[in-house]
């Protein structure tokens, strides 16, 4: 009985063995989807490159990663791999006070950015963002002058005053607005 131990466990580890060769062998996304074009090839995950070579032996795939696609000897040059990027192409410089015209004025740095990215990729750049001291700022109510509104009119202008007394703490550049308007809910509509 303790002979058929070791080859009970031999044939357990050989078992092993096989089912970790499989899952292994299982890992590479750009060859289990199946694709018949280098757009779906390229879809299916960033690490996933297209082989156009014609001399590409039969039995290899197209879809698969750049470094298998080499050493099935497909020509460098006919491999399609795009690499995601971020370009900056406007970086102006964080302004301090709100002096000046709003154009001249920077609160978010950088500016204007290009992405290239593939599906499902993604790339990280870095946003500054800063409040303008004494910056321009408008707040404009609208509001519902209807004999059932009454009651909210003077919370409005208390309330405008609180604010507005707040805001003057932030900025020396405030300006305050108010429209009104009647919401007539019996016919004739105007």
């Amino acid at each position: 009985m303790r002979a058929q131990w070791p080859g009970q466990l031999w044939a357990a580890l050989l078992a092993l063995g096989a089912l970790a060769g499989v899952v292994v062998g299982e890992s590479n996304i750009c060859t289990t989807r199946g694709v018949n074009s280098c757009q779906q090839c390229l879809a299916v995950s960033p690490v996933c490159a297209w082989c156009s070579d014609e001399t590409l032996s039969q039995g290899s795939p197209r879809c698969n990663l750049k470094e298998n696609l080499l050493k099935d000897n497909c020509a460098p040059e006919s491999i399609e791999f795009p690499v995601s990027e971020a370009q900056i192409l406007e970086a102006r410089p964080l302004s301090s006070k709100g002096s000046g015209s709003s154009a001249q004025i920077t609160q978010v740095s950088p500016q204007r950015i290009v992405l290239r990215l593939r599906p499902d990729d993604s790339k990280i750049f870095s946003l500054q963002v800063r409040q303008v001291e004494d910056y321009p700022v408008d707040i404009y109510y609208l509001m519902d002058l209807s004999f059932s509104m009454k009651d909210d009119l003077s919370s409005i202008q208390t309330l405008g005053t609180k604010l507005a007394s707040q805001m003057r703490k932030l900025t020396s550049n405030l300006r305050i607005g108010f429209g009104a308007f009647v919401d007539k809910p019996v016919s004739p509509y105007m």
